[in-house]
């Protein structure tokens, strides 16, 4: 039986270069060689795209770009060519036909439907959600606003634009009377994590504004309420989707000011029927009502009735202390079926 021709995409020109290596590094050790043929291709910190046929420990260690076996490569727009076509240094070009596509590109140009576009303009599959799909939940206020639209319980929230920086008082006393605090800052179209922060009172919002401008000319201010996290994975499309089992993010204080915390991931987090029940149906209304196709990662936050959608991850982290890896181990699935069923995904709907 032939092998499904695979083409992994890691690192990427954003903040979560390294991140995306290690997802990468255990997404390629985890695809079985016997089903598979594999090619990585990595993308540097300054853009550029390479071929790299070397040791995947390189790829963990960030040194796989200086491998002398790496060549320049590129995605063809082109249906026809329907893969990978690699530039020697003497000019001299192959094609590397591929079945399907995986993506470990985390953040801001990897999930953001550009990528996306390419691979369905050349007609590969691929498993990450579609380009339109990925746009949606890239961006905060966007993904707010498509779910409240279908009523979906999401963060009550206000937007700053970069433009109101010469009148960012006044904006912050209009969100005062919006948003209490604490308020959770972030940039609207960027990895969660990054430029992120907590305010308590007007100046640090202006200082965590300011702070989120330097990534987007938008930024989100969420009401930060009290309660549990609890996060899940979705998989599927339109005709069939499914729910892992449920986590919870459990943070416990460093010190005795609770101004710092360690969180710790723990599986199946005791919940009522009507709880379990409501973040279940509520992530497949968002997996369809966004039209999704392949896999996503959610985040809820239970405050006392309410269960509210926060974020909507297109591309999950694929270390064995990722979310997905462990959500669907406790789902009955092995880390190499999780990955043949993401392929699955990807070859049996159409890209």
């Amino acid at each position: 039986m032939a092998k499904t021709r695979i083409a992994v995409l890691f690192g990427g020109a954003t903040k979560d270069h390294k991140v995306s290596l290690m997802s990468a590094y255990c997404l390629l050790g985890g695809l079985s060689t016997e089903k598979y043929d594999v090619t990585p291709i990595g993308i540097t910190r300054a853009g550029r795209w390479l071929y790299f046929p070397g040791d995947y420990e390189e790829i963990r260690d960030g040194t796989w770009e200086m491998s002398g076996d790496c060549c320049s490569a590129i995605i063809s727009p082109d249906p026809l060519h329907a893969g990978i076509i690699t530039i020697m240094a003497d000019g001299s070009t192959a094609f590397k036909r591929v079945d399907a596509v995986i993506s470990a590109l985390h953040g801001k140009y990897g999930e953001c439907g550009r990528i996306q576009g390419l691979l369905k303009l050349s007609k590969i599959p691929y498993v990450e959600c579609n380009p339109e799909t990925a746009a949606y939940c890239m961006d905060k206020a966007m993904t707010h606003l498509i779910l409240s639209s279908v009523g979906i319980d999401v963060p009550k929230y206000a937007l700053l634009e970069r433009s109101e920086m010469n009148t960012i008082d006044v904006r912050i006393a209009e969100i005062e009377r919006e948003l209490k605090y604490p308020v959770y800052v972030s940039a609207s179209s960027c990895s969660s994590s990054i430029g992120a922060n907590i305010a308590k009172n007007a100046d640090e919002l202006k200082r965590a504004a300011k702070i989120a401008f330097s990534h987007h000319h938008t930024v989100v201010v969420e009401e930060e309420l009290d309660g549990r996290t609890i996060e899940c994975v979705v998989m599927g499309s339109s005709y069939d989707v499914e729910v892992s089992a449920l986590g919870e993010v459990v943070k416990q204080p460093l010190d005795n000011t609770a101004a710092s915390y360690t969180a710790e991931f723990i599986t199946n987090p005791e919940l009522d029927y009507t709880q379990r029940r409501g973040i279940e149906q509520t992530a497949k209304r968002a997996f369809l009502c966004l039209n999704f196709k392949g896999c996503a990662k959610m985040s809820f936050r239970l405050s006392g009735s309410r269960v509210m959608l926060r974020r909507i991850a297109t591309i999950p982290g694929y270390t064995p202390e990722s979310v997905l890896p462990i959500l669907m181990s406790e789902s009955g699935y092995t880390y190499s079926e999780t990955v043949d069923k993401l392929v699955s995904l990807a070859t049996d709907i159409d890209a």
